[in-house]
């Protein structure tokens, strides 16, 4: 099939802005309205969905427990509670805060909120998230190891030592679910779907494209999925490019390029404005940036040398990215591409011992991985680097010898580790 770019004309480049353009007015205009009938009453009570809820302590020592909630109307916001609660993440509480002095930006970001009370709240049908947790947890004996896989599987998040372990190894872009995960899952249901297609096609309907018809319902699936861990930001960036990509692909229009990045992402952030402050989404834009620009300087590569320069590339190029907000830094984290490719057969292979009740099986093996001791050291960037940096990776899309140069700013990085 010949492909062609996205955007041929101008006049189509002009109507995509003013579509995205309408899309985002209306959608901070929606924003806004829910925002206004949100603070017309300065104290709220409402039952909400935990979505993190970590401990932490004050100058003074004095222990206190911090709740990421969510309300009915997806609205998040953080709030503390000075007297201990035993719920757990997906779980229900029901909680009275006030929202006095709320502006807008904050409304947007997710804020904080004094809560006057929370309790936890007893629910005859539990969500299906919060059964398969526990369905998870029952399979390990260690708290981490069990952290460890429903963050894998259900998105939900680390605790502060485990984060610490994850980013040691350099590995959270694998523990936080993205596109990585999309094509892991996408190559999974395609697999399993496609015998038993075939089967029906073959007596029903041999005129039916196989491949669009799987893809749908492959894409059914997915969407699913998302909704069940909660719409995270980098899989749902990575769910609507693979949408936009399989339309874009069955018109005969190249999908591997830059313009398609830039109109999802801007979808995404007119629909879903909240984006903007979500480093997840940035990353996992960037990680796709810097795939597509390693394919496209390095097309002509043959398949294995072409997925090596792809996974040692993508890890060097968002070094700045990465380390100007988690300045931590290891020499483990250099092990990072290798633990890409093994992620490849273990993600697979831990969902298909999960689904056989034999998930603790690799648990001491993994317990020894995660806990090993090594040194830390800091390795952080100025956000002028940072913009500059920025500039010079979307420079190297026209100019192979400018991504060079980024590949060289990031390995001399290494010598400024402190």
């Amino acid at each position: 099939m010949l492909s062609v770019p996205l955007f041929t004309q101008k006049k189509e480049i002009f109507v995509a802005f003013l579509v995205v353009l309408f899309l985002s007015s209306s959608s901070l205009v929606y924003d806004y309205m829910q925002y206004r009938s949100f603070i017309q009453e300065p104290l709220h009570e409402s039952e909400a969905i935990v979505v993190n809820h970590y401990q932490k302590s004050n100058a003074k020592g004095k222990v206190y427990d911090v709740f990421k909630l969510k309300l009915p109307n997806t609205t998040t916001f953080y709030t503390v509670s000075w007297k201990p609660l035993k719920v757990g993440v997906n779980e229900k509480v029901k909680v009275k805060f006030s929202v006095e002095n709320l502006t807008f930006l904050e409304y947007l970001k997710g804020f904080y909120a004094t809560s006057f009370y929370i309790y936890a709240l007893y629910q005859d049908d539990l969500p299906i998230a919060l059964k398969l947790s526990s369905w998870i947890a029952e399979q390990h004996s260690d708290s981490d190891i069990s952290s460890l896989f429903q963050a894998l599987f259900l998105a939900t998040p680390l605790s502060k030592e485990l984060r610490e372990d994850v980013q040691k190894w350099g590995i959270s872009h694998l523990v936080a679910i993205s596109g990585f995960h999309l094509g892991v899952l996408s190559f999974i249901l395609y697999a399993f779907f496609n015998p038993f297609y075939r089967f029906f096609q073959d007596r029903y309907f041999p005129y039916r494209n196989k491949m669009a018809d799987v893809s749908v319902l492959v894409f059914i699936f997915l969407y699913m999925y998302m909704e069940l861990i909660g719409f995270t930001p980098s899989f749902m960036r990575a769910f609507v490019m693979s949408v936009l990509g399989f339309l874009l692909f069955s018109h005969g229009v190249k999908i591997v390029s830059f313009s398609n990045l830039l109109l999802t992402s801007v979808s995404l952030l007119a629909l879903f404005p909240s984006l903007m402050f979500s480093l997840s989404f940035w990353f996992s834009v960037a990680g796709v940036f810097y795939l597509f620009l390693l394919m496209h300087h390095f097309a002509h590569l043959n398949s294995w040398a072409l997925v090596g320069v792809i996974d040692g590339g993508v890890f060097l190029l968002m070094i700045p990215i990465v380390h100007t907000f988690f300045p931590v830094f290891t020499f483990l984290q250099l092990t990072s591409p290798i633990s890409s490719l093994v992620f490849i057969v273990f993600y697979p292979l831990e969902m298909l011992l999960h689904v056989m009740h034999l998930g603790g099986i690799l648990d001491k093996a993994l317990l020894a991985f995660l806990h090993v001791k090594i040194q830390s050291f800091t390795l952080s960037f100025p956000v002028w680097f940072l913009a500059g940096y920025i500039g010079l990776s979307l420079l190297a899309i026209r100019f192979r010898s400018v991504l060079f140069v980024c590949l060289a700013l990031c390995l001399a990085s290494l010598f400024f580790i402190t």
